[in-house]
């Protein structure tokens, strides 16, 4: 259809646009407040011939402003360039939280076909599910005071168990491989051509879990010349096959051999009874396990990039399927087309036991009328989008209902009626599930087994007029063909290379800054602009012609800024680091002509510098104070946060209350500056720092190298959970590496360099060839404390030295010429230092469980209290939804009570809400104790949780990994917050400098 373009009759333009009503408000300004010196109001009057050109100026100025926002903020290329304009993808998305956001993630993996995760079992007790078994018993021994492993005390009375919650078991089935088969079961479908036939078999190993150890021998006995044949027979209805380590005979595979055919059990047997024969399905094995531990590597990498805060996983299994048959008969109408209806007969009963899960397009979504808000909610995928309610529906049932399949298959057109309809659930071997046979109505399942419909077990009998019929074979194969086919479309389901995003709009740019001088607008006659006046004219004439350039310049300055202001509104409404708010423009030429601006006859050469710099160090500009910028600037973030419902204002206060207290902490003061750089990395990083608020730390931190999992070093890195990233931007707290936040006990050194950010700081050891390790410890420990240096000089020279107790340790590599130069340097680098090491470790008491009861012991156990006293359920568990933060409590704003009580309030908001934490202010000994026990626990850890799940722990890591947890546990409980030192000698002083707060204060000098 094609469009109609018309000028509207009656078109009304906005007020800054309609230079009639501009006119006519100026007129009023002029006879209500020039009506005294103004009697013509005529336009011949000069007058009104510059508000006639102003209010023209105007329009344009209205003109651009009202631009389509998109083309304000467009740069030169037209895109926009927003640090804080985000994508739906990466604002509306979060990392997983719900039981279907955990599924959606893990769906989303190359070679998942489904998932699920359970936080808890399907088992109820006094109203509530109970939560998963963890790796090992921990009971509950009130008479020795402590958790214990072994289920008796001292007069082997039975104890009650300790349950942990918080230990997520996560049940895997992986997509169907076109050479390898069912990835899923360890059964492996395998055939040879004997006899001019093929002969087909199904293979399965003596263990029915691929974490089992013997696992690994796939890979070491795949050759001919790596295996010996032990034993093969016939046994029963199978060939019963054991073959043995050629290099290790102690290591052995046994395998079951099941043939289609019984009768062919003879030919199986010869076939195998050959080291070649045998290598090659060996071989298969070992290519599917491969295949499996690639999946499996990806899973581990994505569940621990994603796991809450206090949360954990039990190691991840694939999930057992059971074979579901059905026996119906099944009325058909007469004339329907037989190979299409018991094709989707088939198709429908295994959508209602195996219920589908499709990914979806962008487009797909939108079409269907979902909005942008519903279409990301949940993690961020990468192969489309997954509806709720279909993740919903593809659960692990404890229940299959007979009326849900009749109902389905009524629907097939063709169909007629279904009676004698009955279910029957099957092993891995055939065998019927106890108490799952020939149900009519309802057929319990165990809940954590996956139902698959099995046509060849089943039984469907066809009838037309009440007379039951066959498919002829050639009937049956195209029936088979298009229910292969249909499987086939759906394991193609992730999507590539489409658009899952909504794109950030293009816009025109435009010059918006350029401006055009009014004065080419005026009549000839007053030798303005390009009318120039004559060099013929009088020098009255000309002063008058110049003096009316000088008055009219106030106005064309204005202009040209309020055009400036638009055109810089880009950056003002972004987080970049800006040095105004107000933007002025040096009309240096004129636009339109390209010459000089008429301003260079008239004004001093800098007025350039005037205007952009201002005329005072306490200018930014000639319309704005230092103060006034740091006021407009910090007003423009809030409102960018107060987008996102986030607010820096308790932390402003707090940073104020900090700044003016009076308990010795003078090197701290309120710096503007520094806080709009932490409101601008706030919300530079707001999409990682939102999404991932509730996640813990990845301690695996892996990669995967040659189909299995590297670690990556984590120590000196940026690897810590989106919580603590989160609660550190919102207390300024901007580089939260994984690091020492105490110098440890290294091997002594002569100097040493601390490197942040704004410089980098040399400290050299004073007389190192004695007691240098001495000295050294001692200076690592304490060159933060401003009150152990002292400034003296050298010649003409002042230095700043480290001392203990009047003896000189190390000084300062660097040189002042003034002792109060000295010291002001001294004021600036302690603030540095303190920045620096502000840093804090947060301990999930989840990750610290024991993994069994023969290598750990009770004193491995994190302490409780279960006396009459402290007696309750909370008390007794200190593993589930706990955590520990650790903090150096001797730095400037770390020793503030003020800081430490907004610290912990928000350590504590921004915790889920069942999380319990406990905060502890340590000193250097404490902290340095507890940053070698978490970091040796945390390097052991991370290998013993990974060979833990592959079954491939050796004594020596049972012993290592024992010895971490057993120290760090030891180290939390030494744990003591200290408090800023008060006194008593003079009330008065003591109430206005260090006031002595009970509960917050340790007592001083007397």
């Amino acid at each position: 259809m094609s469009t109609n373009y018309y000028i509207e009759k009656d078109r009304k333009l906005p007020a800054s646009q309609d230079y009639e009503f501009l006119l006519k408000e100026g007129m009023k300004y002029v006879e209500k407040l020039g009506n005294k010196f103004w009697t013509d109001y005529n336009p011949h009057d000069p007058g009104i011939s510059i508000l006639e050109v102003l209010s023209y100026a105007i329009t344009e100025l209205g003109y651009r402003a009202n631009f389509d926002i998109k083309d304000i903020l467009a740069v030169k290329n037209g895109e926009i360039k927003n640090n804080t304009f985000f994508t739906a993808a990466n604002i509306f998305t979060n990392a997983a939280l719900t039981e279907i956001d955990y599924r959606k993630l893990l769906i989303d993996t190359e070679g998942v076909a489904n998932a699920w995760f359970l936080p808890v079992k399907n088992e109820i007790k006094n109203g509530y599910f109970l939560p998963n078994d963890g790796e090992t018993e921990i009971f509950i021994n009130k008479l020795e005071d402590k958790l214990s492993l072994k289920n008796t005390d001292k007069h082997s009375k039975l104890l009650e168990k300790l349950s942990l919650r918080g230990l997520n078991k996560v049940k895997i089935e992986l997509d169907e491989d076109p050479v390898l088969g069912d990835l899923n079961s360890m059964l492996f479908s395998f055939s040879f051509w004997k006899n001019n036939r093929w002969v087909n078999v199904e293979i399965i190993p003596h263990f029915t879990n691929w974490n089992d150890p013997d696992v690994r021998l796939f890979k070491l006995m795949n050759k001919p010349t790596k295996i010996t044949i032990d034993s093969i027979k016939k046994m029963d209805d199978l060939v019963f096959m054991e073959v043995k380590r050629a290099s290790k005979p102690a290591d052995s595979l046994r395998f079951r051999i099941f043939s289609e055919d019984i009768s062919e059990l003879d030919l199986v047997l010869n076939h195998f009874n050959n080291e070649k024969n045998i290598c090659e399905f060996i071989s298969l094995f070992e290519q599917k396990r491969a295949k499996i531990i690639e999946t499996f590597s990806k899973i581990n990498i994505k569940l621990h990039q994603n796991r809450n805060l206090t949360e954990d996983f039990l190691c991840t299994e694939i999930v057992e399927k059971i074979d579901i048959g059905i026996c119906a008969d099944i009325e058909l109408e007469t004339g329907v087309d037989l190979v299409e209806v018991v094709s989707q007969i088939q198709i429908a009963i295994d959508k209602v036991i195996n219920p589908k899960i499709y990914f979806y397009t962008l487009t797909q979504l939108v079409n269907d009328g979902f909005h942008s808000e519903d279409i990301f909610l949940g993690p961020k995928l990468t192969y489309g989008f997954l509806k709720d309610e279909e993740i919903e529906n593809a659960q692990l049932p404890t229940e299959i209902h007979a009326s849900d399949i009749i109902a389905v298959l009524m629907e097939i057109n063709g169909v007629k009626s279904v009676k004698n309809f009955m279910m029957t659930a099957f092993n891995i071997l055939g065998k019927p599930f106890p108490n799952a046979m020939n149900k009519s109505w309802v057929l319990k399942l165990p809940g954590d087994f996956k139902p698959v419909f099995n046509a060849k077990i089943s039984k469907l009998l066809l009838f037309q007029k009440n007379i039951p019929f066959l498919l002829s074979e050639n009937q049956q194969m195209l029936v088979n063909q298009k229910v292969i086919l249909y499987k086939t479309q759906f394991n193609q389901k992730k999507l590539k290379d489409a658009n899952f995003d909504f794109e950030i709009p293009t816009g025109n740019y435009f010059e918006l800054d350029q401006y055009y001088s009014i004065q080419d607008d005026f009549p000839r006659n007053y030798g303005l602009g390009k009318n120039y006046i004559s060099e013929k004219e009088s020098d009255l004439r000309k002063a008058q012609v110049k003096q009316l350039k000088g008055y009219l310049y106030f106005y064309e300055q204005i202009l040209a800024d309020f055009f400036a202001q638009l055109y810089n509104a880009k950056d003002i409404f972004d987080t970049k680091t800006i040095g105004k708010t107000y933007f002025s423009k040096y009309l240096e030429k004129n636009d339109l002509s390209g010459e000089d601006f008429y301003s260079k006859e008239l004004y001093n050469s800098n007025l350039q510098t005037v205007l952009l710099n201002g005329e005072t160090p306490g200018n930014v500009n000639l319309y704005e104070t230092k103060d006034a910028f740091f006021s407009r600037r910090n007003k423009i973030l809030d409102h960018l946060l107060a987008r996102f419902s986030e607010s820096f204002n308790d932390y402003v206060f707090m940073m104020y209350s900090v700044a003016s207290d009076t308990s010795g902490l003078g090197e701290l003061s309120f710096d503007n500056e520094d806080l709009i750089q932490d409101k601008q990395n706030f919300l530079n990083i707001y999409p990682e720092i939102s999404s991932n608020r509730g996640l813990g730390i990845d301690y695996i931190n892996a990669k995967i190298v040659e189909d299995s999992l590297h670690l990556n070093p984590f120590w000196n890195s940026t690897l810590r959970g989106g919580y603590e990233k989160r609660v550190a931007k919102l207390l300024g707290i901007n580089e939260i590496s994984l690091r020492n936040i105490v110098t440890e006990n290294l091997p002594a050194q002569t100097q040493w360099t601390v490197e942040t950010t704004p410089e980098h700081f040399v400290f050299k050891i004073l007389s190192p060839n004695v007691d240098l390790q001495e000295k050294w410890d001692w200076a690592q420990l304490h060159f933060l404390d401003q009150n152990l240096y002292k400034i003296d000089n050298y010649g003409p020279n002042f230095y700043l030295y480290l001392v203990k107790i009047n003896k000189k340790i190390a000084k300062l590599d660097k040189k002042f010429s003034s002792e109060i130069e000295a010291f002001a340097y001294l004021t600036k680098m302690i603030k540095v230092l303190n920045i620096y090491y502000e840093n804090f470790y947060c301990l999930e008491h989840i990750l610290l469980r024991p993994f069994n009861n023969k290598s750990f012991k009770d004193e491995d156990l994190l302490t409780v209290c279960l006396q009459d006293d402290c007696d309750d359920e909370a008390g007794n568990d200190p593993y589930s939804f706990k955590a520990t933060l650790v903090l150096p409590g001797y730095l400037s704003r770390f020793k503030s009570l003020v800081f430490r009580k907004y610290a912990e309030k928000v350590f504590r908001q921004e915790a889920p809400a069942h999380v319990l934490l406990k905060i502890c202010w340590v000193n250097i000994s404490d902290m340095l104790k507890f940053q070698k026990a978490y970091r040796n626990w945390m390097e052991n850890y991370r290998e013993y949780r990974l060979k833990f799940c592959k079954n491939r722990l050796s004594a020596q890591d049972e012993i290592n990994y024992e010895k971490t947890l057993n120290n760090l546990a030891k180290a939390i409980k030494e744990l003591n917050t200290i408090y800023p030192v008060g006194n008593l000698y003079n009330c008065q002083i003591s109430e206005t400098s260090n006031p002595l707060i009970l509960g917050n204060s340790i007592l001083g000098t007397l």
